[in-house]
């Protein structure tokens, strides 16, 4: 009864060791198949630095202010009304001046991406 078990441990063993190099066989021709992808250098961008992260946010800002500011009803925001109605006098003029160097920025990055891109340098 032990050679037997000994031997079914020997079948089971070259079995799956036969199934590993059958594995890193196909493995290995997937990765053959495959283009190489350019590694990224370093950790992923953070996206408090993405072009249109300020520009969306003062957009934000200024609606929220001039809603409680001009639109609301609420008695609570009546108190507040002043303070909105000059947080959105200031709000209104940096949004119309850095939203469209923001949206402009975009355009450049993504234009530079694809031209990289197209010349086949890793970004």
């Amino acid at each position: 009864m032990l050679p037997r078990m000994t031997e079914q441990r020997d079948l089971e063993k070259a079995s799956r060791s036969g199934s590993t190099e059958a594995r890193t066989e196909n493995t290995a021709q997937a990765q053959l198949e495959q283009p190489e992808r350019p590694k990224r250098r370093g950790p992923p961008p953070n996206p408090l630095y993405h072009p249109l992260f300020l520009p969306v946010l003062l957009i934000a800002f200024s609606l929220w202010f001039g809603y409680d500011g001009f639109l609301t009803s609420d008695p609570e925001m009546l108190k507040h009304q002043t303070f909105n109605r000059i947080m959105f006098a200031i709000m209104l003029p940096i949004c119309i001046w850095i939203v469209p160097r923001g949206i402009r920025e975009f355009r450049q990055a993504q234009a530079q991406a694809a031209n990289q891109h197209s010349e086949g340098k890793p970004s």
